[in-house]
């Protein structure tokens, strides 16, 4: 009984894709060296790293749209309550004034959040 035999070239193809996934991999189909390898591992995990940010930099957007358009309401509420009471009431003034606060707040938030995620992805090992 003889073994089959398995074209080269897909022993070629599958050595070349295991050493992508696990190992190192050569650019441009070269061959090996230290200038130009690069760890398939690290490109990878540098990728989950930049779609990590991405993501956070989307909530941290997502999050001063939800607190603009509160604010936004919370002012109209309160000063039809000021204009109302011909500006005798104070928790309506309160109100006001938190809105406006928080208006000014959370882009500054939403600013620290993406810039924070930049340093972090910007010092991520690319290889």
């Amino acid at each position: 009984m003889t073994e089959p035999t398995v074209n080269n070239q897909i022993k070629d193809a599958v050595q070349t894709s295991t050493n992508w996934a696990l190992g190192f991999a050569t650019l441009n189909g070269g061959t090996p060296s230290s200038a130009t390898r690069v760890s398939a591992g690290g490109v990878i995990a540098y990728d989950k790293a930049t779609q990590a940010a991405a993501l956070s930099v989307q909530d941290a957007a997502d999050y001063q749209r939800n607190v603009m358009s509160i604010s936004t309401t919370v002012q109209g509420k309160a000063m039809a309550m000021m204009l109302a009471s011909e500006g005798k009431n104070d928790t309506a003034l309160v109100a006001y004034v938190m809105a406006l606060v928080s208006a000014f707040a959370a882009p500054i938030a939403a600013g620290l959040a993406a810039e924070t995620v930049t340093k972090a992805v910007e010092s991520f090992p690319r290889n």
